[in-house]
């Protein structure tokens, strides 16, 4: 199986190494438009192959590299990941899409509502399988929690909390293009959340601050901000975000109910150091997000290969976004106004 992937940053080079340590894919190719870069890609991806090798583990695919055109590479792969820039994505999409090419592409698939559920149709309507990589849904942790959820061992839903702390800062020059807190970082609470809980969100207020770097401000973004959600059946709920946490990367998520509380991302490394009698400071804190969830990462691609197969179906098709987008477009106008905001109402897509 010859799996490929566009978009070589921070991101993509993971997802490369994922698959090539994946069960049943004999090539990654690496898609590129600059040789020098690519090339730099493929030299990184060797060193992990031989720190894996001294470790024992030698089961790698072939990692090779192209920078021909997209449209001329897809017809000699069985699948795509696509981890290019923001704005791409959409128009990266279609080209896939209509090459019949099943599809794992990073969040978001589209800036607004109405651009995600006109593309969403469209990309429906070829029939190609397409996964949209909101990878908290395969997280163990997360997992977990939504069955306490489903199981009924919450009980009757009180109280939701989330935190979402950055470790490493973003390179300056990506902020403008970030698309603000709401889109870029907190998007991620905004899909887990109401898929854990499964109460939708109808009122959602967001504040924020500039403490970290004064370019966030610039841009009408925030380094520092706070969510307050009320859920349909009354429950509330909040979500701390940090652009940049010198703690470490600190992603939890906490249900309270009327039987027990139960949370996901608690551990030896979550980065809180505590001041009880006997408290300790985490030994090892997570680093960054790949760190933090390494294994939804690896579930992720694994549930991506059985797609490419044919053995499983895409739990994340292009409209199990729209909560999510309009989650982000609500905290994005009540950050703006200072006003709590009633998200729009969405198409619910049903998955597992």
């Amino acid at each position: 199986m010859r799996i490929g992937v566009a978009g070589l940053g921070r991101i993509g080079g993971m997802h490369a190494r994922n698959l090539a340590r994946a069960a049943g894919v004999d090539e990654v190719v690496l898609i590129g438009r600059d040789a020098g870069r690519t090339a730099a890609v493929v030299g990184r991806l060797d060193d992990q192959r031989a720190a894996d090798a001294d470790r024992g583990d030698t089961e790698w695919a072939t990692v090779t590299s192209t920078v021909d055109p997209l449209a001329d590479v897809l017809p000699r792969l069985d699948g795509i990941l696509v981890a290019s820039a923001t704005d791409t994505h959409a128009d990266l999409a279609r080209v896939v899409a209509e090459s019949g090419t099943p599809l794992l592409i990073e969040k978001p698939l589209a800036l607004g509502v109405d651009e995600l559920t006109a593309l969403s149709t469209e990309l429906d309507a070829t029939g190609t399988p397409i996964m949209v990589a909101f990878h908290r849904r395969y997280d163990p942790g997360h997992q977990r929690l939504r069955q306490h959820v489903t199981d009924g061992d919450v009980g009757t839903l009180r109280l939701v909390q989330a935190t979402e702390n950055d470790h490493r800062a973003l390179p300056i020059d990506y902020i403008p293009q970030s698309h603000g807190m709401w889109l870029d970082l907190l998007v991620h609470d905004f899909d887990s959340i109401p898929w854990v809980v499964g109460d939708p969100v109808v009122e959602l207020s967001m504040i924020g601050s500039v403490l970290d770097e004064p370019v966030y401000g610039d841009n009408g973004d925030t380094d520092t901000a706070m969510v307050t959600l009320r859920f349909a059946s009354g429950a509330v709920g909040s979500i701390g975000a940090l652009r940049r946490s010198d703690a470490g990367q600190d992603v939890r998520l906490e249900v309270t109910g009327s039987n027990g509380a139960y949370g996901a991302g608690y551990g030896p490394r979550t980065p809180i150091t505590s001041t009880e009698p006997g408290g300790t400071a985490p030994a090892d804190p997570y680093d960054t997000f790949g760190d933090r969830f390494a294994p939804a990462f690896e579930a992720e691609v694994a549930h991506f290969v059985r797609m490419v197969r044919g053995e499983s179906e895409s739990l994340t098709p292009p409209a199990s976004g729209l909560v999510a987008t309009a989650l982000a477009e609500a905290a994005r106008d009540s950050f703006r106004t200072g006003r709590p905001v009633r998200p729009r109402p969405v198409r619910q897509v049903a998955t597992a």
